[in-house]
């Protein structure tokens, strides 16, 4: 668990916001999609104290298990171990994302709140280490296409981080890896897609450069910026796109 009290300060934040959905009482739950051990292992103890390998089995089967109060109830102590990189972020992470802006049109502006200040700090926690599960390019599209978040905010604090190596390196982890996405019609995707032809990704990637600590590090920005200053790389068709927030 990350020592950062800001971190700290947004999941307790999240926790003390979505208090307010005790787990029901009576949960209905396709037997025939996972046994009642499970169930109960989900439901015993505070929610702070379950893991992953009691809240698995309810990630993984979360329209056949509860409904919405279920889910609420969940959330934060899901949404911390995807931050903490104790539950499968590739499977679990855009399932949560997408099933949560799916609804918290509905929710108050408290717990739409809450998460997004929880977001943030993944995206934090994302950037201050190399590598993750989930690195940043990911993220940025569990961020853009699950939970319809403006990425500005996000590429913008990609840009403070200038120097640190960590942070450079999910920039080239980015550089290399975009092109071989689909291009995708998204208003999150042009924004990513214009902010990675424009200075910022270079910049960040020299300045990581002068200060990497390994050799593998080293080898891996310099070809990143190499291709970075490929034309054909930054020759791109889309325009920055503007978009209005969480929704």
């Amino acid at each position: 668990m990350s020592t950062d009290p800001d971190l700290r300060t947004a999941l307790d934040h999240l926790y003390e916001t979505f208090s307010r959905h005790p787990l029901p009482e009576d949960t209905v739950v396709c037997d025939h999609c996972v046994p009642p051990e499970l169930v109960r292992a989900a439901r015993t103890g505070p929610l702070r104290s379950l893991g992953a390998e009691a809240l698995e089995p309810y990630a993984w089967n979360h329209s056949t298990w509860g409904g919405e109060a279920d889910f609420r109830h969940y959330l934060p102590r899901l949404l911390e171990l995807l931050i903490t990189e104790e539950m499968d972020g590739w499977f679990v992470g855009p399932i949560l994302a997408g099933r949560a802006a799916a609804h918290w049109h509905d929710w108050p502006d408290d717990e739409r709140d809450a998460v997004v200040a929880a977001v943030g700090l993944w995206w934090r926690e994302t950037l201050g280490a190399y590598p993750r599960e989930l690195d940043a390019s990911h993220l940025l599209e569990i961020i853009g296409r699950e939970f319809r978040l403006d990425p500005a905010p996000y590429l913008a604090a990609w840009e403070e981080t200038a120097g640190e190596e960590a942070a450079a390196r999910h920039v080239a982890a980015l550089v290399r890896d975009w092109r071989g996405r689909v291009a995708g019609r998204d208003a999150w995707y042009a924004a990513v897609d214009a902010w990675l032809a424009g200075p910022a990704p270079a910049r960040l990637l020299r300045e990581g450069l002068a200060g990497a600590r390994s050799p593998r590090a080293e080898r891996e920005l310099r070809a990143a910026l190499d291709l970075w200053e490929e034309p054909r790389h930054r020759d791109l068709s889309v325009a920055p796109a503007r978009l209005g927030g969480h929704e």
